[in-house]
């Protein structure tokens, strides 16, 4: 789904069910994986919600958005441990910008993948960039069928998943939001490598 994010960014901290979306994710990542000396991808940053709730914890952070509108927000931060890139994620991206030099221990992606025009690509791509016993962990809309526009079913979410090669992978629903369209419940996928 194509979108311009950069219309939203100003605004997006503003929006009482995004920062609560951020706040539980963080809560649920906590609860799931240790990010002390982590080297982590916030993979669809936005303006840096989650980034900055993980930057005390981790080692080191690049936060990857393709809206430079939202990177410039998460600047505004100014978080000492993290290196914004302004880009999609693409194998491009990967073989050529010194960010993606090492791999990474966790990447995580928050209300993202629901979004991106080739969710397995993306995949695909992510679990080339972790590291063995990595972790990869994302939350997004919970869809009831897989026509929704703005969610993931568990069952596109588990196949995508362990198409990418992933040998742990779960998908369960952890927490709603309530949001102007109502309480939305939220799914939280996990692909260890």
């Amino acid at each position: 789904m194509a979108q311009n994010w950069d219309e939203y960014a100003a605004d997006w901290e503003k929006d009482e069910s995004t920062t609560a979306f951020a706040h539980n994710v963080f809560q649920q990542l906590r609860a799931f994986t240790d990010l002390t000396d982590k080297h982590i991808l916030d993979f669809g940053c936005g303006t840096g919600l989650l980034t900055q709730l993980m930057s005390p914890l981790a080692k080191d952070i690049v936060a990857l958005d393709s809206s430079e509108a939202m990177i410039e927000e998460l600047d505004k931060k100014e978080l000492d441990n993290v290196e914004p890139v302004v880009d999609a994620l693409t194998r491009g991206l990967v073989a050529q910008h010194p960010a993606f030099r090492k791999q990474f221990d966790v990447v995580v992606a928050s209300s993202v993948c629901a979004y991106v025009s080739d969710l397995q690509q993306s995949l695909d791509i992510v679990y080339s960039v972790l590291d063995v016993g990595g972790v990869f962990v994302h939350w997004d809309w919970l869809a009831q069928n897989s026509d929704s526009e703005s969610g993931l079913t568990r069952d596109e979410i588990t196949n995508a998943l362990t198409k990418a090669g992933f040998a742990f992978v779960e998908a369960k629903e952890v927490f709603s939001i309530q949001t102007s369209n109502g309480l939305i419940p939220v799914i939280m996928g996990i692909g260890r490598k």
